[in-house]
């Protein structure tokens, strides 16, 4: 079963900006989450649990599938979408079930960037062990 997570687990890539609108990550427990920080609030903590209905989950080793993709020009796991607006629509294919069915999130292209910058630079790594 998928763990909940907390806004405070969550991590940007450096490239990011400074203020929310950004793609962030979290990984515990054999689990990856994806979320949209332009979806908190000014009651959002870093103790607050991020809703499933705001989530895209991935275990580490479909996300890990996805990052060595995006790396290498041939992802596994394709999150995105680009719309004729330029919005990119992040969701999750058939070999990814969602245990909150239809979640899409949306990214300018400089989010998009940025997020690419962090797989590009391995900034969502899994944590070592031990």
């Amino acid at each position: 079963m998928e763990p909940t997570f907390t806004i405070g687990e969550f991590i940007k890539a450096a490239a990011s900006s400074p203020n929310q609108n950004c793609v962030r990550i979290a990984r515990r427990d054999g689990w990856t989450a994806v979320w949209d920080d332009k979806l908190a609030d000014e009651d959002t903590a870093l103790d607050t649990t991020v809703s499933g209905e705001q989530l895209l989950y991935f275990t580490d080793q479909q996300f890990d599938a996805f990052q060595e993709g995006l790396r290498t020009g041939r992802p596994d796991l394709y999150l995105s979408t680009r719309h004729d607006d330029g919005v990119y629509v992040f969701s999750a294919d058939a070999a990814a079930p969602q245990p909150v069915g239809g979640v899409e999130l949306r990214f300018s292209p400089a989010e998009v960037e940025a997020f690419r910058s962090g797989v590009l630079n391995r900034e969502f790594e899994r944590a070592p062990l031990g």
